[in-house]
């Protein structure tokens, strides 16, 4: 008896662009701070489709001056059409939501495998 190994890629299609992208695509965005370090220090949280409650993300901001780039690992949605906001936090507070983003996400069909005649 034959294994078969199925694969699924993830699309990421901007609506506003509509370009496309693979499962491990970043969100990147630019962030304003003092200092590299300070950028980095910042909690970042995205709110999904006008969610009221943040989730963490895992941000790296690189750049010699502000404003800095920033990526995090995009993260899973299900397949459709969504927003998200992002907020920057440190000891003082959390920032106001960025403006939306709006992007649709869509799903690849696995490759059709055990070919035979029926």
């Amino acid at each position: 008896m034959r294994k078969f190994l199925v694969l699924t890629f993830l699309f990421l299609v901007p609506s506003i662009l509509q370009a496309q992208a693979t499962g491990d695509s970043k969100l990147l965005f630019d962030q304003t701070a003092v200092t590299l370090v300070e950028a980095n220090s910042y909690i970042y949280r995205y709110y999904p489709d006008a969610a009221t409650t943040g989730v963490i993300l895992t941000v790296i901001c690189t750049g010699t001056v502000s404003p800095f780039t920033c990526s995090a690992a995009f993260p899973a949605f299900t397949p459709g059409t969504h927003t998200l906001t992002l907020t920057a936090a440190n000891l003082a507070g959390e920032s106001a939501k960025s403006a939306p983003f709006t992007f649709t996400f869509v799903v690849v069909p696995g490759i059709p495998a055990n070919i035979r005649i029926g």
